[in-house]
């Protein structure tokens, strides 16, 4: 994966730490997704407002946040009350204390499986407001359920899928600052072993639920479509993310 792009698609915000530009990515065509439509980011609670401003500028007028009612009592959403862009909640969540000891890619196969309707939302939302602008889906540190979303989307624009599990490592990086703080929030009942598989962002992951989706579905258009989207919306999307 070209370094300089990665560095180009990393934005520096103060307050957030894992917020990417889609952009920039070869399909198997040889055609590119389009820079500054699609971003995917860690939560945004603690953005400063220079940062927000910064978010604004982009062209960014809707957010859609992934995270669940208890995340977003604790950490409100810094556009969840903004003129600037319009905000959505639509909640995904990804596993329970149960499920640690199992692989994140199986966790990530449950949430495509068991959250078709949240994510058939999603792509909704998508679907019309890169009309009129940019848009950025977020959940709290930006990887497993935002992973899932960025994943659709770069496979629905024919993205090799080395790349999107390149893009979904990419994670990894982005929040080394932030780990010492994540694994504070350990469940008691986990062990530091199984949570820190859980913080762990290896390519091998997203191959997982890539496999699963070819296999299930044949693309994600064809698990977009199984979700209930119109195929108008689906190739508009597609259209949109591609660059001229």
């Amino acid at each position: 994966m070209n370094t300089l792009a990665n560095q180009q698609r990393v934005l520096r915000l103060e307050g957030a730490y894992n917020v990417r530009d889609l952009g920039g990515y070869e399909t198997k065509d040889g055609s590119m997704t389009r820079w500054g439509l699609l971003y995917r980011a860690d939560n945004l609670h603690a953005l400063s407002e220079g940062s927000r401003q910064e978010l604004v500028k982009r062209g960014i007028t809707t957010v859609i946040d992934l995270r669940y009612s208890s995340e977003l009592a604790l950490q409100r959403d810094v556009f969840s009350d903004s003129r600037d862009a319009a905000y959505h909640n639509v909640s995904l969540v990804l596993a329970s204390q149960g499920d640690y000891v199992r692989g994140l890619g199986e966790q990530y196969i449950d949430l495509l499986e068991g959250a078709k309707e949240p994510i058939r939302r999603v792509f909704e939302l998508l679907a019309g407001s890169t009309e009129n602008g940019a848009a950025l889906f977020h959940c709290k540190v930006g990887k497993d359920r935002t992973g899932i979303i960025a994943a659709l989307l770069l496979e629905l624009a024919g993205v090799p899928h080395a790349t999107i599990a390149e893009d979904y490592a990419l994670t990894a990086g982005c929040l080394a600052p932030l780990m010492d703080e994540l694994r504070q929030d350990r469940p008691p009942a986990v062990s530091p072993e199984a949570y820190e598989v859980h913080l762990g962002s290896p390519p091998e992951n997203m191959i997982v639920l890539l496999n699963h989706l070819m296999s299930a579905y044949g693309d994600a258009e064809g698990y977009l479509r199984s979700s209930g989207i119109e195929p108008e919306q689906i190739q508009a999307l597609k259209q949109r993310m591609l660059a001229d």
